[in-house]
């Protein structure tokens, strides 16, 4: 473990996973003939996802680098994964073989609950501030935060949700971001540095601790709002707005 980052055996393990994501896919792809866009989505993804893991490995460098790593995992890569596969495809993981995971992972109740306990955990303070100190923490909690947005936002896309009714699936989001908000908010208004680890540290544009926090909670503000705009959407939009599977969200 260096002290600045990973060492090279977990940018192996970072690198391995997004190998056998982008292996499979292109099989899945190719025998789909899935349309152009979508393959770029999930390409681009795969891009983010290595883009964000370099902003993890060295969380103390910046809260606000830090922070833009772990929205782009969980706000960021996860849409652009999931748009990837077509609205038949992700209705596919409801049924047979998939069943057995997908009966916990796209639960709506299970997926809100740890969503939102895991956006607390991370981002109040006091809660990981020990993880915060050792960038031996940042890959598991990045990868985490990719699991759990990946979660949520199946259930905000055609064929992947389990909720029956858009207005319900637009309300299910906008309470989802929630937490992301508010969290945003204290940090853009707090008057002191509500993470002890980041105290004595100066960030790397040489932003002061306190500086550097209202940054932070620019960023998840701003990662937050696709989120907000898609329940939005959900909420207000007529069904015939767009294309959904027969079945969840109409």
């Amino acid at each position: 473990m260096t002290p600045n980052g990973w060492p090279l055996l977990v940018w192996a393990g970072w690198i391995a996973l997004l190998g056998a994501m982008f292996a499979v896919y292109v099989v899945a792809a190719t025998r789909g003939r899935w349309a152009w866009w979508r393959i770029l989505a999930f390409i681009a993804g795969c891009a983010l996802t290595l883009a964000a893991a370099w902003g993890l490995h060295n969380p103390l460098a910046s809260m606000t680098g830090y922070t833009l790593a772990l929205m782009t995992l969980g706000q960021g890569v996860s849409p652009l994964l999931l748009a990837g596969f077509p609205p038949q495809a992700r209705a596919a993981w409801h049924a047979a073989p998939h069943a057995r995971w997908s009966v916990w992972l796209l639960d709506p109740w299970v997926t809100f609950t740890v969503f939102v306990v895991i956006t607390l955990g991370v981002n109040l303070p006091g809660v990981f501030n020990t993880a915060l100190a050792d960038a031996l923490f940042s890959g598991p909690i990045g990868l985490l935060l990719l699991i759990t947005g990946l979660m949520f936002w199946a259930q905000l896309m055609a064929g992947s949700s389990s909720l029956s009714q858009r207005w319900i699936a637009g309300l299910y989001g906008w309470l989802g971001s929630l937490p992301m908000m508010i969290i945003a908010a204290v940090w853009v208004w707090s008057g002191r540095v509500l993470y002890t680890p980041y105290l004595d540290v100066l960030c790397l544009w040489n932003l002061s601790p306190l500086d550097d926090q209202h940054y932070a909670g620019l960023v998840m503000f701003a990662a937050g709002l696709p989120m907000q705009l898609r329940a939005a959407w959900l909420l207000i939009m007529p069904a015939s707005a767009a294309t959904h599977r027969p079945g969840p969200i109409r």
